[in-house]
């Protein structure tokens, strides 16, 4: 029962940031929306930013999640063809986001800074397990370091989600593919990084 109510108050913490927008939502709101009490809201959440913390970590999973299914559907067995499906699935993901207000956008700003070395964590650890496959069985070269590696992907998704493009048309999912082809998988296969 209890994981049902901490779950029912963040599904309301959602609904009230999309319809009155972060700033303005209440802990009131919240649990009003949540047909709980104000004492019980305080039961699972010290304030207004660990509800806000929770609801992040919610969309975290739910993304990742969501992100895996898209990665063994449509990836293959490749690494190449896995890396190339986190791209789309990023880039696809930033046309649903971009026309929606659910969070100010100041406020995700601020979220992505206080949380970004978490984020790129999570997304990095996310890779990982794909990184390592291909580096056994010979995919990738043998030297590839998995951590470092899957850590400047992780930088290229999180660019891929929140920087416009001038030059690669991120609409087109095989623009996005070629790019990723031709700049990242080939440097996780040939030589090693280039040290001047």
């Amino acid at each position: 029962m209890a994981v049902d109510t901490r779950d029912a108050i963040i599904s309301a913490a959602f609904t009230c940031f999309r319809t009155r927008g972060l700033a303005k939502t209440t802990i009131v709101d919240i649990a009003r929306t949540a047909e709980v009490s104000r004492s019980t809201f305080y039961e699972y959440f010290r304030d207004k930013e660990t509800i806000v913390e929770a609801c992040a970590e919610a969309a975290s999973q739910r993304f990742y999640r969501n992100m895996a299914k898209a990665i063994d559907r449509h990836g293959g067995s490749t690494l190449e063809g896995r890396l190339v499906r986190a791209a789309i699935f990023v880039t696809q993901a930033r046309r649903v986001v971009e026309p929606e207000v659910y969070f100010d956008q100041d406020e995700v700003n601020l979220m992505m800074t206080k949380n970004a070395a978490t984020l790129l964590k999570e997304c990095a650890d996310f890779l990982a397990p794909y990184v390592t496959a291909a580096r056994l069985t010979g995919e990738v070269r043998a030297d590839l370091d998995v951590p470092t590696a899957t850590e400047w992907f992780a930088r290229m998704l999180f660019s891929l989600f929140t920087t416009p493009s001038p030059t690669i048309d991120m609409r087109n999912d095989d623009a996005v593919a070629e790019f990723v082809r031709a700049y990242v998988v080939n440097g996780f296969v040939d030589g090693g990084p280039r040290r001047r």
